[in-house]
């Protein structure tokens, strides 16, 4: 019988690395929103996995060679993690019964050999997908841009994305500016300001494309948080009204 488990990255690595018996009555696992994961340790616990599904934001994956050690291994999927190397690749002769390998949002340096490896299974059988492979200048570019997803998505072209990056980019110094520099008085009025700025110029960018959906419009909200939550722990209690300031101002003038 197939045991499925599910965990978060924080959840796992938290017992990771204490001695335990391996988990061998695991057969499918998956591991979401991971920072950082060891693959030695992940393989030590879990060494009968058959179907393995990793997820990141940006999170970093070390030791992916030891996923070598999975010799019952029959699908992969690795999203949005890094620090593996061609010297990584999964091999044919080390996971023979594997069937299935979908990568999204990996480094160029691991994609390019696991797609060039595995190709030649697909005549065998093999579902082989590998996309948006990231050049390290991405990587450092994106690392704390939270419109990333929005890079290669099916409805937003690359000028658009382009754009919204470079009016997230205006707004989050315009916003650091404010909280650091302006008085307490004004500081509500020159965010709500700012707000406004964000949601007139996402209101041209629409208007153009009419690419912002339900989801967009979610992570246009959540990509203010992330701004705001920068100034947390050296603005102290002013974080809060910070946010309902930048949020009134958005609301004013937002059509999306």
């Amino acid at each position: 019988m197939a045991w499925k488990a599910e965990y978060t990255g924080e959840t796992v690595n938290e017992f990771l690395g204490r001695p335990a018996e391996p988990r061998a009555e695991i057969t499918q696992l998956t591991i979401r929103d991971i920072e950082a994961l060891d693959c030695a340790q992940l393989v030590q616990r879990f060494p009968e996995v058959t179907r393995l599904h990793l997820y990141g934001r940006l999170g970093l994956l070390s030791a992916a060679g030891e996923l070598n050690r999975l010799t019952s291994l029959q699908g992969i999927s690795i999203d949005d993690l890094f620090g593996m190397t061609g010297e990584d690749l999964l091999r044919p002769q080390c996971v023979p019964k594997l069937e299935s390998v979908d990568l999204h949002s990996v480094p160029a340096a691991y994609a390019a050999p696991m797609r060039r490896t595995w190709r030649h299974e697909i005549p065998a059988g093999t579902y082989v997908s590998v996309l948006r492979a990231r050049k390290p200048e991405w990587i450092e570019e994106n690392r704390n841009n939270p419109l990333r997803d929005w890079d290669g998505r099916e409805h937003i072209s690359a000028t658009t994305y382009k754009r919204a990056v470079t009016q997230y980019k205006a707004t989050r110094k315009a916003i650091l500016q404010a909280l650091a520099d302006e008085p307490t008085a004004v500081r509500p009025k020159r965010l709500e300001e700012i707000g406004r700025a964000y949601g007139e110029e996402f209101n041209r960018l629409d208007r153009r494309s009419g690419f912002i959906e339900t989801v967009e419009r979610e992570e246009l909200f959540a990509a203010l948080d992330h701004i705001v939550n920068e100034t947390d722990v050296p603005h102290g209690p002013d974080f809060g009204e910070a946010r309902d300031s930048l949020i009134s101002g958005v609301e004013s003038v937002r059509d999306w």
